[in-house]
């Protein structure tokens, strides 16, 4: 905790440092002006992500808290940093593995009203930025038995997503939203997210907490896993299952209270009261060993796997 409250306040620092002139900056000899460039001032606004970020603005911005280097010593090679969009205020940012000729990460964001993921009146009118889609990996590594896959991984993963999206929220503020939101696809990336995130829908909220609660004895791997197999059941057998919807990482005191309210409070209460189940039995007869490392699992990897749990009293 100590180390995430020293890296956050870093990056702060990094980002009161970084003025709208160095974020918007082309990387090219300032010496001319934009018309003996052709260009005029309307224009060259158009071209940047947000109205705030150039290509190499937003370069310099990633060299500057460290994500570029940080993810080079991961050992994925040199990287090359691509910015593209058809639409200015839907970017997409990518860190390309030269190495291995895939992303090491790839970013995509727009911005939406607060009405797009769910908040009530006076909220639905709220500025959010919006992340599409979030890739972070080691593109030359293979999983194996120290680390089996995720339900949403192809990849290993580079251990920085909390300093990545440390820096997204710094974005978010940057670029006049209030916060920031995402719908995770599957379970184990809603663990990662809420860390910093909350579901907006109080009831989506609850369900999440008990699923997570079901697996507190086991592997996360394995935890998610049978998440994603449907393996989980309430009361007399019921299965339970994990429903993408939206999250909201708040940026002001406004965005904080609503989730203080009693509403959102109450719904998640009433619905993480359940408590779960795991299925071993469906469990073991869905599990997706084409998916797993090669070879046996190690002893304890197979202890879980062939787990009893009338054998074990």
């Amino acid at each position: 905790m100590a180390r995430t409250q020293q890296t956050g306040s870093r990056f702060r620092r990094i980002y009161e440092s970084l003025s709208a002139e160095n974020l918007s900056a082309s990387g090219q000899d300032n010496a001319l002006s934009l018309e003996e460039l052709g260009l005029d001032s309307r224009d060259e606004r158009v071209a940047l992500a947000f109205g705030v970020y150039s290509r190499h603005g937003l370069e310099n911005a990633l060299r500057q808290y460290g994500v570029i280097q940080r993810i080079q010593e991961r050992g994925v090679g040199p990287l090359e940093f691509r910015l593209t969009f058809e639409d200015p205020f839907r970017p997409r940012i990518v860190l390309w593995s030269l190495r291995y000729d895939a992303p090491a990460m790839d970013i995509c964001l727009r911005k939406v009203t607060g009405a797009e993921v769910g908040l009530p009146p006076p909220l639905d009118s709220r500025s959010l930025l919006y992340l599409d889609s979030f890739v972070l990996q080691h593109p030359g590594r293979s999983f194996d038995w120290n680390r089996p896959p995720m339900p949403d991984q192809n990849h290993p993963g580079l251990a920085l997503s909390a300093e990545i999206l440390e820096i997204l929220l710094l974005m978010a503020r940057r670029v006049g939203a209030e916060g920031m939101a995402l719908t995770p696809a599957t379970f184990a990336a809603a663990w990662v997210y809420a860390r910093r995130f909350h579901f907006v829908d109080g009831a989506a909220h609850g369900r999440f907490l008990a699923l997570r609660r079901a697996g507190h004895r086991w592997p996360r791997w394995f935890h998610a896993w049978a998440v994603e197999l449907e393996c989980l059941r309430a009361a007399e057998g019921v299965p339970v299952r994990f429903t993408p919807t939206p999250m909201l990482a708040a940026g002001s005191r406004r965005l904080e209270r609503f989730f203080e309210g009693k509403p959102w409070r109450a719904a998640v209460k009433e619905h993480s009261q359940p408590a779960l189940t795991i299925d071993f039995e469906a469990l073991q007869d869905r599990f997706p060993w084409a998916r797993m490392p090669p070879g046996p699992p190690p002893d304890a990897v197979a202890e879980v796997l062939a787990y009893d749990p009338l054998a074990a009293g």
